[in-house]
């Protein structure tokens, strides 16, 4: 019996939506993935012609009435890109919403945009849609690159390795030493048991390294597309799969992690439906004082973008 390809609709003409459905065919899933965009996408002729050695997965390009029967959306357009102030970009962001949910649209929305929990909590607003059926890509990445970096140093395969960035991207992320293990075994008590090769003082620079990255528009050149696309590829997979696996990515929280209501990365489980549950987190004080400003630093993004909406009531 053929199994039905479930489509995957990409809005945004820029490198991260091509370089995710080249990595998608490279997947091989049994799915079709539009590319959204009122111009014409260059290098779709390209990945066509590829496509014959990758006959898996579809590849079409459309407007927005191909939306309709989406199973996913991923909306990967930078609305800061050309956007004067924040509430411009949510403008942006808001038209984008009106032209999808006109279609029907009812399946799961991934974003992957800068500032992805900010431009969460905008289409949640905008969109009515249910809130666990909109996941930003948040601290994935960043999250992959502290075990990266935690498994050089300890020696071992990052796959080893259990430990989180929450908060948010860049400057706003937070890393939960606290809950950090190698193998089991907590960062702890490594440091504890052999000061003399781990210590604080030396996994700071992974930090630091990372709250440096360049923070760039989504434009030509910028660096981390292709790993962005790939993360994007193992959230859709991880979806499309029912997987059920702890990401730390953007949630909706309502009374966590000092979130009174909205968007932020932290561990959740991620299934066929979205966001299945939010695995709690105890903090150590130190922890919970980074993720307060986080937390505000996000809020007052989100505010600034909605100077004159009131309430928390969705789809205005």
């Amino acid at each position: 019996m053929t199994v039905e390809q479930k489509r995957i609709a990409v809005i945004g003409n820029n490198k991260i939506s091509t370089s995710y459905a080249f990595a998608m065919m490279n997947r091989q899933l049994n799915v079709e993935v539009c590319l959204i965009a009122d111009k014409k996408v260059q290098s779709l002729k390209d990945m066509a012609y590829g496509a014959y050695f990758r006959p898996k997965m579809g590849l079409t390009s459309g407007g927005f009435a191909e939306c309709r029967n989406a199973t996913m959306i991923i909306f990967a357009h930078d609305p800061f890109l050309d956007a004067e102030n924040t509430q411009q970009a949510s403008s942006i962001v808001r038209r984008f919403v009106n032209r999808w949910m006109e279609t029907g649209f009812q399946g799961i929305c991934l974003v992957a945009t800068p500032q992805s929990e900010v431009v969460a909590h905008w289409i949640m607003k905008f969109s009515g849609l249910a809130s666990e059926k909109i996941i930003a890509l948040g601290t994935m990445l960043d999250t992959a690159f502290l075990q990266s970096e935690l498994g050089r140093y300890f020696q071992v395969n990052a796959k080893n390795v259990h430990a989180y960035m929450i908060g948010s991207t860049l400057k706003n992320g937070v890393p939960a030493w606290s809950r950090a293990f190698i193998g089991g075994r907590p960062i702890l008590s490594y440091i504890m048991d052999d000061p003399d090769h781990y210590s604080f003082e030396k996994l700071e620079p992974i930090v630091k390294q990372m709250q440096e990255l360049p923070n760039e528009p989504l434009g030509e050149g910028r660096l981390f597309d292709c790993s962005i696309a790939l993360a994007l590829v193992e959230l859709t997979r991880i979806i499309l799969e029912d997987e059920g696996m702890i990401l730390t990515v953007g949630v909706h929280v309502q009374d966590k992690f000092g979130m009174t209501s909205g968007f932020i990365s932290v561990p959740a489980v991620i299934a066929a439906s979205g966001v299945k549950r939010i695995v709690p987190l105890t903090l150590s004080d130190s922890e919970q004082k980074q993720l307060a400003v986080a937390v505000k630093s996000i809020q007052n993004a989100v505010q600034a973008g909605l100077p004159n909406e009131r309430g928390t009531k969705h789809g205005i």
